[in-house]
């Protein structure tokens, strides 16, 4: 209350921006004249003051049954009666995320047909022609496969639950084969550039910000952004799981240098049956991270607000980064530092690209250490393994090579 009576004051004789920049150089000061709390209210009271309260987002229920008004009256009530919120046998239920991209494939099939005076019910020329539109569009292979898939799948649980045609499994199978043989136009073989890498560029990140020492919210910023690629490359989740991530609850500091990690069910990616009685519990053995996470806890981390989540908002108040902008983020900071973007789901590739070179029977340990059930889906993303393996051999060769009489011919 002193504080923000402070600014007010301020505010009122000599202006909002002038008031603005005394206090945040306050903020400098406070860790060193009374303490790491105090600095870390200051920068709380400037940003209440600096940004404006947001809407709270739509729940992923909300959001799908948003995306389900768009349909047709007729196919709602089955559709929605799939949501885990309604009652009914749970296993039978689809996950939020899941019904809201039927709900999207199927809105978009329904209005693709009546424009172009197809019949709605899907057959193989009518899925082959559609899915040449999607062709011309830019719509890779892989991706309308995908589409096609959920059209049939939400066409069997809204309209007609008997629905089949040998026609509609041919064109969806052309295409996966297609998709296979194309690759993963998102994914390029530049992006390998190994788990212990990022961990290392995280744990660059945070140093740099330690040297400086917790002086106010950006230097806090610059420590959660190091902390973020150096957890994402040591614990390889998905975007979902990680933005989950909360000292003191799904993150415990263990007796150094144990880190257990304790994720519920609803945040990973399994089947909706299996997320009430499923969950990720493991102890991590990483000294590194173990400080990392302890220094932050105790320097960094009240310097944004009094709340325990591992990722907080720079921009709200109390509020988490979400999943998309945790993508977004490191991302932007592969890119600067690296020089190629690549995503939080590109970093699980790169730990399982590693784990298949230097662990001992690594190929087969990579599929449980991702979390993924097919062995032939983690193949996808190390079949580059040998090829990373051959540019680390070569450029070890060129160092080696440099260093002696002999003269390299290239």
């Amino acid at each position: 209350m002193e504080i923000a009576e402070y600014l007010q004051d301020l505010s009122v004789r000599l202006g909002k921006q002038y008031a603005d920049t005394e206090l945040a150089h306050l903020q400098v000061g406070a860790p060193v004249l009374w303490s790491i709390p105090i600095s870390g209210m200051i920068g709380k009271i400037l940003r209440q003051g600096r940004c404006e309260p947001k809407l709270a987002a739509k729940s992923t229920d909300e959001r799908c049954r948003s995306a389900i008004a768009c349909l047709p009256e007729a196919w709602q009530p089955k559709l929605v009666a799939k949501l885990s919120s309604e009652p009914g046998r749970r296993s039978e239920k689809w996950s939020a995320a899941h019904t809201q991209s039927v709900a999207y494939a199927l809105s978009r099939w329904h209005r693709a047909s009546i424009e172009s005076g197809r019949d709605v019910r899907p057959c193989g020329a009518t899925f082959h022609a559609y899915a040449s539109d999607l062709k011309d569009d830019g719509v890779s292979d892989r991706s309308i496969a995908d589409y096609l898939s959920r059209i049939v799948s939400g066409f069997r649980v809204s309209v007609e639950p008997d629905f089949r045609s040998a026609g509609c499994e041919y064109v969806i199978a052309r295409h996966q084969e297609l998709g296979k043989l194309a690759g993963r136009h998102t994914k390029s073989g530049d992006q390998i550039v190994g788990a212990s890498r990022l961990f290392d560029l995280g744990v660059d990140l945070m140093d740099a910000a330690r040297q400086q020492g917790p002086r106010g919210l950006h230097i806090a910023r610059d420590f959660r952004n190091g902390l973020l690629v150096s957890v994402a490359a040591a614990l390889p989740q998905r975007a979902r799981a990680l933005s989950h991530l909360s000292l003191g609850t799904t993150v415990v500091l263990l007796e150094k240098p144990y880190v257990h990690i304790l994720l519920p069910g609803r945040v990973l990616k399994m089947r909706e049956t299996k997320k009430q009685s499923g969950s990720f519990d493991k102890v991590l053995c990483n000294p590194v991270l173990w400080a990392a996470l302890d220094d932050y806890q105790r320097d960094f981390r009240p310097l944004f607000d009094d709340g325990q989540s591992l990722f907080p908002s720079i921009l709200s108040v109390g509020a988490t980064i979400t999943s998309s902008q945790l993508g977004r983020l490191i991302g932007n900071l592969t890119h600067e530092y690296l020089g190629v973007r690549i995503s939080i789901h590109r970093v699980r590739d790169n730990v399982a690209t590693e784990a298949s070179e230097k662990l001992q029977s690594g190929g087969y340990l990579a599929p449980a250490l991702i979390g993924n059930k097919s062995a032939a889906t983690t193949r996808d993303s190390y079949d580059h393994a040998q090829g990373m393996r051959a540019a680390q051999e070569f450029g070890e060769l060129l160092s080696g090579r440099r260093t002696s009489p002999t003269t390299l011919l290239l």
